[in-house]
């Protein structure tokens, strides 16, 4: 998945959990404020990340840290690349 469709699919994703759009959420603003996703929705969304990175033969598990870290669609996004090596190298 190209960088700009995975952050379409994870502003879906967030759109989808919290309820409220995420389309014109700022990368780095937080998500709690921005569309009311509390830690139960981070945590849907990183379970949503893994099974989707899963089906694309990558084998992501995050560690508990980023439950409290993954506050912004940046932040989210950096974490995918960090446990996706293969993904940093087919995007430069």
């Amino acid at each position: 998945m190209k960088p700009d469709r995975r952050e379409a699919w994870l502003r879906e994703l967030i759109s989808t959990i919290s309820g409220r759009s995420a389309l014109e959420t700022g990368t780095d603003e937080d998500l709690g404020e921005a569309v009311g996703l509390d830690s139960l929705g981070r945590l849907e969304v990183l379970a949503a990340v893994e099974d989707e990175f899963v089906e694309d033969e990558f084998d992501i598990l995050f560690d508990d840290g980023a439950l409290t870290t993954a506050t912004t669609i940046s932040k989210i996004l950096r974490a995918i690349q960090d446990k996706t090596p293969q993904l940093r190298e087919e995007e430069a």
